[in-house]
């Protein structure tokens, strides 16, 4: 989670993005709230966070943060994630209507861990595109 949010503030200080969009639910602290804080420290300041703080996946992360950036007006993303992760990330997010200018993803830390991650996206990618389909707005 680090990594990742280190590089979406890179991305932010360099102009790529004007906010960072947070999101994950879960725990005492949410996922978006930690992250929140990351950003902070690394001088990214409160009025350009968005934290969707419901979600407890991948579809959930595009279906509640689509609806969020619509109700602000926006609908094109720059999408930063763990780099196996991207491709249904990706498609996830596209579902969910918002359109992907760009991608970026941090790398595995070894060979053994993107082979273990590729075969986990693999497996989750029919059930999060059912979530994603099922519950998009019409």
């Amino acid at each position: 989670m680090r990594r990742r949010v280190a590089l979406g503030v890179r991305l932010y200080h360099a102009g790529v993005a004007p906010l960072l969009l947070l999101a994950g639910g879960g725990g005492p602290i949410s996922e978006a709230q930690a992250m929140s804080e990351l950003a902070t420290a690394f001088g990214v300041p409160q009025a350009a966070l968005v934290r969707e703080e419901r979600s407890r996946n991948t579809a959930e992360n595009a279906l509640y943060g689509a609806r969020l950036l619509r109700e602000m007006g926006l609908c094109r993303i720059v999408l930063v994630s763990h780099r196996t992760h991207l491709f249904r990330a990706r498609l996830l997010f596209g579902l969910a209507g918002l359109t992907i200018v760009a991608s970026h993803g941090v790398p595995s830390r070894s060979a053994a861990a993107a082979l273990g991650l590729a075969f986990y996206e693999a497996a989750a990618l029919p059930r999060s595109v059912a979530r994603v389909l099922w519950r998009r707005p019409k």
